[in-house]
């Protein structure tokens, strides 16, 4: 029994330690010249590879910002200055970790990686009193909970699937008529399955099936299967990247041979074309952003500016929308802060909830709930090993391949 009391009072004494940090270690959102921003990534664990996308997007944006002077606030120009902490994947550390930064002052905190991440970390924000931009948080539930410190820069779960049923439905030749649905069993991924489903029948398609498969699995056989004899002309895919590349590896083992196959977050990601080759070819991807996005700010520029500046910045790659949403989140609360002319959370709140600024990303506008409902969703479709904007046709690289399966 002593034994336990002394274990017990060692990770007390610990925890406490880490928490709150020493007199040196605390950290005010505004000290000197520097604007102090916290954020809890993935940089380890089964999000390790979304979350180094995110993470590259806030750095993009620190450079930006920091290369034209920084942030007026009063007299000074305040330097952005993001410090990181690894929630290794998961939401109870991620809501540690926020609490953790408003232990050492910093109020002003940029959004984790996922839905899950984003919902633990907002309600620790709300109690806190802190203000946080969500830059990959998309769940619509996270925005039912009546907070009110939360900002989503992109577009809400219930467009992911949706947007690419309808640039389908508009563009596909010849028209398909029945969906099956694949899903993840995480909270984003049904969301986007369910929106997606209701969108499909609302414009006349016959959705034969919705199957779950767990999240972050490598195995979609099982719910494959179940499809197969359906004959399904479109096979949508709410996934993450894993099973998202998953699910077109083992459609070939099986023979599941749809007129086209389409998926969130994945192939718009470098890894999906890399790990599939010619596979890759015609699958369809929803896309917060592309390199034709419209908008213009005064910190990135344009769509095609930001990928210029992302190639400078990471060795040549081309940028995808992980990124450029981060980027997004971090400007919604510098021009913020900005605009607030202070860094006092409530204040940058205030100006948050206000915003209406044109951006490379799109629009940054926020509804009283927090989301962005204004940004629209953008298609892309692998073509030639990358991803190519499709559809809204006004931002259309080139057009819609049909069948999508077509040049394997």
């Amino acid at each position: 029994m002593q034994t336990r009391k002394a274990a017990a009072l060692a990770a007390a004494v610990a925890l406490v330690a880490a928490g709150c940090g020493s007199k040196g270690e605390r950290e005010a959102s505004a000290g000197g010249d520097t604007l102090r921003i916290g954020a809890s990534m993935s940089l380890t664990g089964s999000l390790a590879r979304e979350g180094g996308l995110t993470k590259e997007g806030y750095q993009l944006c620190q450079q930006a910002v920091n290369a034209k002077g920084g942030v007026k606030v009063g007299s000074k120009n305040l330097k952005v200055d993001i410090r990181y902490q690894d929630d290794t994947s998961k939401p109870d550390t991620a809501a540690q970790l926020v609490d953790q930064f408003n232990d050492k002052g910093v109020k002003l905190i940029l959004g984790p990686y996922g839905s899950a991440n984003t919902e633990a970390a907002a309600a620790v924000i709300e109690r806190n009193g802190q203000v946080m931009a969500d830059s990959s948080g998309a769940d619509d539930k996270i925005f039912q909970k009546g907070y009110r410190r939360t900002f989503a820069a992109l577009s809400p779960a219930r467009s992911y699937a949706a947007s690419m049923v309808q640039a389908i439905g508009e563009m596909a030749e010849p028209k398909p008529s029945t969906i099956a649905f694949l899903s993840a069993d995480d909270g984003f991924s049904k969301t986007v399955a369910e929106s997606g489903a209701a969108e499909a029948r609302r414009l006349g398609f016959k959705v034969v099936a919705t199957e779950y498969f767990p999240s972050g699995t490598s195995d979609v056989s099982s719910a494959l299967t179940k499809v197969k004899s359906m004959r399904p002309d479109v096979i949508i895919g709410s996934v993450h990247v894993a099973e998202g590349i998953a699910i077109i590896k083992q459609a070939k083992e099986l023979g599941v041979a749809p007129a086209g196959f389409a998926e969130t977050v994945a192939p718009p990601t470098p890894d999906f074309a890399k790990s599939l080759g010619k596979d890759a070819e015609g699958v369809l991807g929803s896309t917060q952003w592309t390199d034709k996005t419209t908008g213009k700010d005064k910190w990135i520029g344009t769509a095609a500016d930001y990928g210029t500046q992302f190639r400078a910045a990471f060795g040549g790659r081309a940028p995808e929308y992980h990124g450029a949403e981060a980027t997004a989140a971090c400007l919604a609360l510098v021009f913020a802060v900005e605009k607030a002319g202070s860094t006092d959370a409530d204040k940058v709140r205030d100006a948050l909830a206000a915003l209406d600024e044109p951006t490379f990303f799109g629009p940054l506008k926020f509804a009283a709930n927090g989301q962005n409902l204004t940004k629209k969703m953008q298609v892309v479709q692998i073509q030639n090993g990358r991803p190519v904007a499709v559809w809204p046709k006004d931002v259309a690289e080139a057009p819609m391949t049909w069948p999508g399966t077509g040049k394997r």
